[in-house]
């Protein structure tokens, strides 16, 4: 289901981003749902599990942005995050059929690869200064 929304918004924005690298880099994140879609129904559909149906048909043809670049990006960095800690963390961990745990870690390290394209367009456009950093801890905490 992440998948369908996230399309939907991903085309959306393609559809009114200014910026060429911006509309490229929506464009990109449709096919990389379009495809986990697509592995993720075949698995249910061999086993005779009714899939999600697409909500494709919520998208306009409209060409007006809503939103700046700079808040779409952050939407879909927003939007990587949930889906790699959330979704498809939660649903690995869940996993008992490793074909599927499999699949649900090959998902996450594509959609990683897709998130850090976007935090370099974000660092290009002066939107982040830098990647989400790990705490390093304090002056007090290198004493003990």
């Amino acid at each position: 289901m992440i998948n369908h929304i996230g399309r939907v918004l991903l085309t959306g924005f393609a559809q009114v981003a200014k910026s060429k690298k911006v509309r490229d880099y929506m464009l990109e994140g449709t096919r990389i749902a379009d495809g986990i879609i697509e592995d993720l129904t075949s698995i249910l559909r061999e086993d005779s599990i009714p899939a999600p149906l697409p909500w494709d048909a919520g998208v306009t043809d409209s060409t007006v942005a809503p939103f700046s670049d700079k808040l779409m990006m952050f939407h879909v960095f927003i939007l990587n995050s949930s889906g790699i800690g959330g979704a498809y963390g939660v649903s690995l961990a869940a996993s008992t059929r490793h074909d599927i745990s499999s699949k649900y870690a090959q998902i996450m390290a594509n959609v990683g690869i897709y998130a850090e394209k976007g935090t370099r367009i974000m660092m290009e456009n002066g939107w982040m200064e830098e990647p989400p950093q790990v705490f390093k801890g304090t002056k007090i905490d290198k004493m003990h």
